[in-house]
């Protein structure tokens, strides 16, 4: 994708947000997408982690098997 077709689609993005939700500035608005932004790359840093720990048991052997039965039954008597 060009570069001026991407920074006419993020001005767009932009101006429409601005039209949309109350943000003071342009500023405002893109301090809180960079807030989403980090928040977001933190709970993928820790989705990461878990699923590398969960590997891990895998490999040392520290899983079972998924008892499906029982989780619907569980579930069931909620």
């Amino acid at each position: 994708m060009a570069a001026g077709i991407l920074h006419a689609e993020i001005l767009k993005f932009i101006e429409e947000e601005m039209a949309s939700v109350h943000y003071e500035d342009e500023r405002a608005l893109v301090t809180e997408a960079l807030e989403v932004f980090r928040e977001l790359k933190q709970r993928h840093a820790e989705l990461k982690q878990q699923i590398q720990q969960s590997l891990e048991a895998e490999r040392e052997g520290r899983v079972m098997p998924l008892d499906i039965d029982a989780i619907v039954s569980e579930l069931e008597s909620c």
